[in-house]
């Protein structure tokens, strides 16, 4: 093998490379990755076995060949490389780097079996914009960061396809997060109702790579999903497990009903995220007769802060003030993705019977909701 190729259009897919390589197996042959140089095309191939990716690249290919080389350290060697263009061959098992200045070489291996990269089958897939997929996951993406602590089968992305809608939701169950959309925004060969379960790995991925096409594919098969992005490509077996009938967990009534200014409440929400201790509880007392939120945190150290917020109400079922509480985090994470300057708040006031859940989301839309356990 040896070829010619710009710098800065290898590095991006390295730094992939590198993320999805094991930094501690017992599987060494994990820590390396594959290099195909073939017919102008320099095609890149790592896997962890639970992720798998695949990059194609341009290049100059004087001499075609493949090699394994050590993810780690040709991702060290590419970083401080200062030269623009790479010239890369191998000798037996050693890979050469070069430029006009600069001499490099790493241990390789030419000869060992690589695991196979699994291919996928294009006959179900969806079509989106990447900037509206990006969105998308963006806003319910924080559900999944707790998740795997609390209960790992949730660590992932619920889509659910049915002959108008797809749905992508996350929860930690103490969180909610559930983001739907028409499939006239997509383009689709699926038209049955389809249900699959994506791990975090390959999400987490798709939302570091930087530079994305207009669009993105996703294939779904029975037990695999693949995000084609063009000139790469992520795969990853989905998780095989029954998600919950979470749309039993939606409150519909409530004991009061209230909208709120976004922008106001999340001013107020960073003044008392200063004084917030270890537990992050914010105190949320609230006076249906005055339509007024008041919003407490307290600190041993720094004291106390008090905000108050006026409310516009639409049904109580009682004038007395009331306190419930909540993770500031995660009442502020609510607020802020919900994409109107009104936002409407469903509560329930806690009780012997328990507490049941608050539901946030945007008076006019419903294509966004979230829904937060008080503490």
């Amino acid at each position: 093998m040896k070829i010619s190729i710009l710098k800065n259009t290898l590095i991006d897919k390295i730094t992939v490379v590198n993320r999805i390589c094991p930094k501690k197996t017992d599987l060494s042959i994990l820590n390396f990755f594959k290099l195909e140089a073939k017919d102008d095309k320099l095609t890149i191939f790592s896997t962890d076995l639970e992720i798998s990716y695949k990059a194609t690249l341009l290049a100059k290919v004087e001499e075609e060949g493949e090699f394994l080389i050590p993810a780690k350290q040709f991702y060290e060697v590419l970083q401080n490389f200062y030269e623009d263009v790479i010239n890369i061959e191998n000798k037996e098992n050693t890979l050469i780097l070069r430029g006009e200045k600069t001499f490099s070489t790493l241990p390789g291996i030419s000869e060992e079996e690589y695991p196979l990269i699994p291919k996928y089958s294009e006959e179900k897939y969806l079509e989106i914009d990447n900037k509206l997929f990006e969105n998308y996951l963006e806003k319910i993406y924080g559900n999944i960061k707790t998740a795997e602590v609390i209960k790992p089968e949730f660590a992932g992305v619920y889509m659910w396809i049915t002959e108008n809608l797809i749905r992508l939701v996350t929860t930690d169950t103490i969180r909610l997060s559930e983001i739907k959309f028409k499939k006239d925004l997509v383009i689709t060969n699926i038209e049955k109702e389809e249900k699959l379960l994506i791990p975090e790995t390959i999400i987490s991925e798709y939302l570091k790579i930087k530079k994305k096409p207009l669009k993105l594919r996703i294939y779904i098969e029975p037990s695999q999903v693949t995000f084609d992005l063009e000139d790469q490509v992520l795969l990853t077996k989905t998780l095989s497990i029954d998600y919950p009938d979470y749309q039993q967990v939606i409150p519909q009534d409530f004991n009061i009903i209230f909208y709120i200014n976004r922008d106001e409440v999340l001013k107020a929400l960073k003044l008392n995220k200063v004084y917030v201790d270890q537990t992050k509880e914010i105190k949320v007392k609230i006076s249906p007769k005055n339509e007024m939120m008041e919003l407490i945190t307290k600190n041993e150290i720094l004291g106390e802060n008090i905000n108050k917020v006026n409310i516009s109400l639409e049904s109580a079922d009682q004038e007395e003030e009331f306190e419930i509480s909540y993770n500031i985090d995660f009442l502020i994470e609510g607020i802020k993705n919900v994409d109107s300057e009104k936002i409407f708040m469903g509560i329930n006031i806690p009780s012997d019977y328990g507490i049941k859940p608050t539901l946030i989301k945007s008076p006019l839309e419903e294509d966004f909701i979230y829904i937060l356990m008080p503490i």
